[in-house]
């Protein structure tokens, strides 16, 4: 028998892993420069288009937009609370004055949290979780909702935007943050005035915007994992009409997963960078433009494979448990009457086992032995052309967005020292060898090789009017979508004799009308009512093949078909016909709020939100199995939309000048909820119903000069009904995904002056009850509650100029994951990424001009 590999565990990471549950159980194209130009000719375009108009309008300053606040979330150390402005509903609106759960971070906040990608906001916001395997690939989750499917052709119910523009797929919801002037996260359905998609709620990235006066900055950071971090901005005028603001970053480490493969790289690593333009011309009061070019890239960024070795074996429900170490998996020791683990205690499926870094074994969960390839490559580029006028009565705003995205990930061996892969190879159960860079270890069957590549452009085109009549401020516009994308993946385990590759193809044309009226009775009643009417046409097209078997399977509007080598599945099975690969979908979300303000700073409010997803496709990254499998994954590649209907009341109110307080109570009653699911070796959607009730609460406070106090704490119950589990047999009630019954956030921040200087100490701090990865709730996706705290001084000297801060993030060292699939039934393994362990960071930033 062989013997488990020692790795160098450092005893002072192997700290606090929460698990719960059993204690034993987974094209890189040329970007064309004629899209700047393309955007460019538009703008040239559009507005002479508008300038007829603007001889009648009415002199007067333009309307501010969503990205032109200068309020802060954070107010001065000498004051008490200040008006924070928020773009909620398509405008700028104080806070206390928009009846929607929203949580704001200050460009202050941003910095003093260290926050440098778009999921590390979950530290500052209540009822806000990211699910992700890798940078290229991140659903943000709100009050539970979610999307668990990592297709890349599937867009999230919380709808993302960086300014203007919307990330329709969960590759492009994930991005450096640098250069912002506030991030807010609007809680439940936005199905007026945001609409596509957003069930959960929506998040804003919202910019700095360029200057007439000379503005901008220069840091620098480093810190643990040999971390470099380098971003800059400049904004000034280039004439009187015409203002631009350039900034940029770059980010890169070694990577925070250490790999014992002799002669391989750490894993988890960052690398990439990325620059934003943005040209302004406002020509007259009542005219602005404004166009915002981005490009990012990630060239073999480390951030694919980062597992931790996580043994699990399937029970009776075919569900993962943790795998003790003295444990044999006696499913993958006699997998249809063979021997596939050897007979290993504490082994994943192909007889490899190493307890020194099995966390589920008391392992490091930050130590691997990695031998095969595992980067992601994306590039991304976008252009944003924002028009504004004052046509008449009305407030004009047209956006159109063009995005371009090429992107490759690929992943292997999960952890374990593999042979080296070759497609189309069937290997003999339980095969081992010599590491070819390390011929003393011994190497096993690879476990699992995925791989996706997506290749998307998306188009989207708004129009709004927005104007005050009486007592009467309506909104009302349309918008029109187009995306289409060309994608291929490989979900294999060679060590099973197992090697799929797919292809598919997604086409997107969707188009929206809506309208929202705010009629204010007098100045303490307000009624806002909604709605938004919708359409999807989709046309998909999917086809896999299992290289070994020589299996086949074919979906799309042209037939429907499969090659079954076993000769054991039915065609006659096939219920779906080639109209389900081009369906339509439609629905219309509604709005309607009733406000009450006592006072200036005190609202009371009561909704009905009615937010939907549009259907879709689930095509999975492998081939079924032969037989039943086949036919069963043909009738449910089709998912229908999902309707959720939220019942809020809440209270936002000033407490003195020197406390906010903001609360809410919801219930969701969701109507065909996109639950995904595993049914035997098959990976679906299934609409199911689906429930959810909770109370959030914020609160800010300046008891004494200089000093802020935040706390968020959220209480919430959940339930998806009729969930079956993989044995085909089981049904059961879970919570949704990532939906803890209680998460808290704190944060402490004292700011004084010691001379000429001001200081600033901060900690923060945030708290997760346990919660499961998904509605199955394998015992190995359950994760208990974990707490995590930072820390951050600050000093910036006299001068103002220069600003100094060193932080410590995750001072305890506590080992949570942020994302878990079970993967006992694939290769006998939990794939778990844990969040970074204890990082240490010190940072130099120059401010100039104003």
């Amino acid at each position: 028998m062989h013997k488990p590999l020692q790795g160098g565990l450092d005893l002072d990471q192997a700290v606090d892993f929460p698990f719960a549950g059993a204690a034993t159980a987974r094209q890189r194209p040329m970007l064309r420069q004629r899209h700047a130009a393309m955007l460019a000719g538009a703008a040239l375009i559009a507005v002479p288009a508008l300038m007829p108009g603007l001889a009648h309008a009415q002199t007067a300053a333009p309307a501010q937009t969503e990205a032109t606040a200068t309020a802060q979330a954070t107010p001065p150390v000498d004051t008490g609370t200040t008006d924070i402005v928020v773009t909620a509903q398509r405008r700028e609106q104080k806070l206390n004055d928009v009846g929607i759960a929203v949580s704001v971070l200050s460009a202050k906040d941003l910095k003093t949290l260290a926050i440098t990608n778009a999921t590390d906001i979950v530290r500052a916001i209540p009822n806000l979780k990211f699910n992700s395997y890798g940078s290229s690939q991140v659903v943000f989750n709100i009050r539970g909702v979610s999307q668990n499917d990592y297709g890349d052709q599937q867009e999230p119910p919380v709808a993302v935007y960086q300014d203007d523009s919307y990330a329709a797929s969960i590759s492009t919801a994930s991005f450096p943050i640098f250069d912002l002037a506030r991030t807010e996260a609007l809680r439940g359905p936005q199905g007026t005035l945001f609409g596509r998609n957003a069930t959960g709620g929506a998040v804003q990235f919202i910019s700095n915007q360029p200057t007439h006066d000379l503005d901008g900055y220069l840091q620098a950071q480093t810190g643990s994992y040999n971390q470099s971090i380098v971003e800059g901005a400049i904004s000034g005028g280039l004439t009187n009409t015409l203002t631009a603001r350039v900034s940029g970053i770059y980010d890169r480490d070694s990577g925070y997963i250490k790999n014992l493969m002799p002669g391989a790289k750490d894993l988890g690593a960052n690398n990439h960078w990325a620059l934003r333009g943005i040209l302004q011309w406002d020509p007259t009061s009542d005219f602005r433009a404004r166009l915002t070019v981005r490009y990012s890239e990630a060239d073999h960024e480390r951030q694919a494979g980062v597992y931790s070795f996580m043994p699990a074996c399937p029970n009776a429900q075919l569900q993962g448990e943790f795998l003790g170490a003295s444990e044999v998996c006696q499913y993958w020791n006699n997998y249809g009457g063979t021997s596939y683990n050897g007979g290993t205690p504490g082994s994943s499926a192909n007889g490899y086992a190493n307890p020194a870094i099995a966390a589920s074994q008391g392992g490091n969960p930050w130590r691997t032995y990695s031998s095969g390839e595992n980067y992601v490559n994306r590039k991304l580029f976008a252009a944003t052309l924002r028009l504004e006028a004052k046509l008449g009565i009305f407030d004009v705003t047209s956006v159109t967005d063009y995005q371009n995205l090429a992107k490759y990930y690929t992943e292997s061996d999960d952890g374990a020292p593999s042979l080296p892969y070759v497609e189309g190879q069937a290997l003999a159960p339980y095969t081992t060898g010599s590491c070819s860079n390390a011929p003393a270890l011994t190497c096993y069957a690879p476990g699992t090789v995925f791989t996706q590549s997506a290749r998307t452009q998306q188009i989207t085109q708004e129009l709004r009017a927005a104007t005050k009549f009486g007592k009467n401020y309506l909104t009302f516009g349309g918008f029109g979508m187009l995306l289409t994308g060309s994608y291929g993946a490989k979900y294999a385990t060679p060590f099973d004799q197992y090697d799929p590759s797919v292809r598919f193809y997604q086409r997107t044309k969707s188009y929206a009308f809506f309208a929202q009226d705010e009629f204010k009775f007098d100045d303490h009643w307000k009624l806002i009512v909604g709605a938004r009417y919708w359409h999807d046409s989709k046309l998909g097209w999917y086809n896999g093949v299992e290289s070994i078997s020589g299996l086949s399977i074919n979906y799309g509007p042209s037939g429907m078909g499969f090659y079954d080598p076993t000769g054991t599945a039915n065609a006659a099975d096939i219920t779906a016909t080639p109209s389900a690969a081009r369906p339509s979908f439609d629905g219309v979300t509604v709005r309607a709020e009733l406000d009450y303000k006592p006072g200036p700073d005190t609202l009371l409010y009561a909704s009905y939100n009615r937010g939907s997803k549009s259907g879709g496709f689930t095509f999975s990254t492998g081939t079924p199995y032969a037989g039943q499998a086949l036919t069963d994954t043909i009738n449910n590649i089709a998912y229908r939309p999902e309707t959720l209907n939220d019942y809020e009341i809440g209270l936002k109110t000033k407490i003195g000048p020197k406390v906010q307080f903001n609360l809410a109570a919801f219930y969701y009653d969701y109507q065909n909820y996109q639950a995904y699911v595993q049914v035997g070796y098959t990976q679906l959607v299934r609409n199911l119903p689906a429930t959810i009730k909770g109370i959030e609460a914020e609160v800010t406070a300046h008891p004494i000069r200089g000093l802020t106090l935040q706390a968020s704490g959220a209480v919430q119950d959940s339930k998806v009904k009729g969930v079956m589990l993989p044995d085909g047999l089981t049904v059961v009630n879970h919570d949704l995904p990532q939906a803890p019954g209680f998460s808290a956030n704190a944060l402490a921040r004292y700011e004084f002056n010691v001379g000429d200087a001001q200081v600033s100490v901060q900690g923060d701090a945030m708290y997760s009850g346990g919660f499961c990865f998904s509605v199955l709730c394998a015992p190995v996706e359950r994760e208990g509650a974990y707490h995590v705290e930072n820390a951050r001084i600050g000093v910036i000297p006299a001068g103002k100029n220069l600003e100094l801060a060193f932080f410590v993030n995750n001072i305890f060292n506590r080992a949570y994951r942020t994302y878990a699939f079970d993967g006992s039934l694939y290769w006998g393994d939990a794939l778990s990424v844990f969040a970074k362990p204890r990082t240490w960071g010190l940072s130099a930033r120059i401010n100039f001009g104003k």
